[in-house]
């Protein structure tokens, strides 16, 4: 029986929250069985029989009912609250806060059973069986690969022989060129240093002798002329 106050003052050890009862009475010992139906009474029912079934139910409504009472018309309104009564409480006031418990520890205790003193030991492995294995020894290393390259193979697909070609161009077509075309030629180059202006001046006479003298232009000649292949396709 646990609980506080169960036990008288100093039945029990400090800590200990069990005090032995001894019961009373008639002991018995029960257990969940399993329930057996004998359902073997022919019991016939007595009364009037009936058959129902699910109808129609259908209203006749002829009466004319004139209601009595006075008449109201209401409406969903909004509620005001007249909060006027002075109400005095009744009763012992109180004034509460949390507070911060102390703990009065004033009992001496006499610690009863063994006392052991423990620390964090090391661990000693005394391993002194011999332990056969047993199966099948195997001793295994990295190789080295080798290698047969005499397997023929017989390559399936459509065969072909592929080489570079030479690019041929055939340019039959007449293209006219749209845009500004420019005639670009070397001009003249000026190159300029200075001037040598050291010289030697000399003269020489010209001379005016000369044999004067002319020939007849030959006016004859033989015309002739060549037909030349023109068009888009002279190319």
């Amino acid at each position: 029986m646990a609980g506080w106050g169960r036990g008288t003052w100093g039945s029990e050890s400090w800590g200990s929250d069990a005090v032995d009862v001894s019961v009373t009475g008639i002991a018995i010992t029960s257990a969940l069985g399993s329930v057996t139906v004998d359902a073997e009474a022919n019991v016939t029912p007595t009364g009037i029989a009936i058959t129902s079934a699910l109808g129609t139910p259908s209203v006749d409504a002829e009466a004319n009912v004139s209601p009595t009472g006075i008449a109201i018309t209401s409406a969903l309104g909004s509620p005001s609250v007249d909060a006027e009564a002075n109400v005095t409480p009744t009763g012992i006031a109180a004034t509460s806060a949390l507070g911060s418990p102390s703990v009065v520890a004033g009992a001496v205790v006499s610690v009863s059973g063994q006392a052991i003193t423990s620390a964090l030991g090391a661990p000693t492995v005394s391993a002194k069986a011999s332990v056969t294995p047993t199966g099948v020894a195997i001793t295994s290393a990295i190789g080295s690969v080798t290698v047969y390259h005499n397997e023929l193979v017989n390559l399936t697909g459509v065969s072909f022989n592929a080489a570079v070609g030479s690019v041929s161009t055939e340019a039959g077509a007449i293209v006219s060129l749209t845009g500004l075309s420019v005639t670009v030629s070397p001009g003249f180059i000026l190159v300029y240093g200075d001037i040598d202006t050291d010289q030697t001046p000399d003269y020489s006479e010209v001379s005016t002798s000369q044999t004067p003298s002319y020939s007849d232009i030959a006016t004859t000649q033989t015309p002739n002329y060549t037909t030349i292949d023109a068009g888009r396709d002279a190319a």
